[in-house]
């Protein structure tokens, strides 16, 4: 975006302060969460909560296990319920979208979100490109944690009152330690390291985080990377790698929702490997698809095509039409010529 933070906190700010007091500031996610969206979230929830607005995250699901250790209260958070949109949508002041932009990428509450009168957004997804007003995206960011943690500071800066603690500083570290990679993926910047100083000196945990996000296992976790990793194949020279992970083979090792993260990254570190793709089935019979890659292939510009988006090294998409065979075919025919006019 061309806007500074600065412009964009001020026409926030501006906004919140002509909502009715009794409306509530509802931030959306996108689905399938992870430790960035989950962190971000939570700390402007918290943030504006301290600056005296009613202000919630609203989820498609419960917060999965692999983040429980979070911590995050029940006070932030709202689980969404079919049934409850109508009343949802009435108590609804703004719809805030942190670390996704568009509707369709915040699933089941995808209509809550596109039902909100005033609607802002932050986002770091270089694919993203928003037709909201009132939005701020960075796409050299590593993380909407960094952006959230900027927006944070600017509001305390119009408000006069402090809100960033250890809590919010822990949430945001999350955010950032999950999206750079450890601070290891190519999108970390200088600014990035400043801002997990400072997030240090109020409180933030890092070695904790960077356990239960990287480290912290299971052994159905052990079994389904060990079968998604037996079933890889090799593409176009060895430069495409590509698994699927059935339901069948979850229910087999006993492996926890989102138990297959990690194994796409795997795949992309094999030495001849530019893109590597993990498809995964879900109980909904959607196919998700993740992708990550080196120099020389851009996942975000790949995912568009697919309908998806996210960032060069990084991006996602989905189909609920195809099989997961078929996907995968799709998929490696794309990739190949997407391959040949790089």
């Amino acid at each position: 975006m061309h806007t500074k933070m600065s412009d964009f906190a001020q026409s926030v700010s501006t906004c919140l302060s002509q909502m009715d007091k009794d409306r509530q500031i509802q931030i959306f996610p996108h689905a399938n969460v992870d430790g960035d969206c989950v962190g971000s979230a939570c700390a402007l929830a918290m943030g504006l909560q301290r600056m005296g607005y009613s202000a919630t995250v609203v989820l498609e699901c419960e917060i999965p296990q692999r983040l429980s250790f979070m911590k995050v209260p029940a006070s932030l958070y709202t689980v969404f319920k079919p049934e409850e949109l109508d009343a949802m949508a009435a108590r609804q002041g703004c719809a805030f979208a942190v670390d996704c932009s568009e509707g369709h990428r915040m699933g089941a509450v995808e209509e809550l979100f596109e039902q909100g009168k005033e609607k802002m957004v932050i986002d770091h997804h270089v694919s993203t490109v928003p037709s909201i007003e009132t939005a701020y995206v960075d796409p050299k960011s590593a993380s909407a944690a960094e952006l959230v943690y900027q927006f944070l500071r600017e509001m305390e800066d119009l408000s006069g009152k402090k809100v960033l603690d250890q809590t919010i500083a822990d949430f945001l570290m999350v955010g950032i330690q999950s999206d750079s990679g450890k601070f290891s993926f190519e999108s970390t910047r200088p600014i990035t390291m400043r801002i997990a100083a400072d997030l240090m000196e109020l409180g933030a945990n890092v070695a904790d985080n960077a356990y239960h996000l990287f480290d912290e296992t299971s052994k159905g976790k052990v079994l389904l990377h060990g079968a998604a990793l037996a079933g890889m194949e090799l593409f176009d020279n060895g430069k495409i790698a590509l698994t699927k992970v059935t339901n069948k083979m979850m229910q087999e090792t006993g492996a926890p929702e989102g138990a297959s993260e990690g194994v796409v990254n795997i795949l992309r570190d094999i030495d001849t490997v530019l893109v590597a793709f993990v498809l995964r089935e879900t109980d909904t019979e959607e196919i998700r698809v993740s992708c990550r890659s080196k120099q020389g292939f851009d996942c975000a510009e790949f995912a568009v095509t697919m309908g998806g988006g996210g960032h060069k090294r990084a991006a996602g998409f989905r189909t609920k039409t195809l099989t997961i065979d078929a996907f995968a075919e799709e998929i490696v025919a794309k990739a190949t010529a997407f391959l040949e006019r790089a």
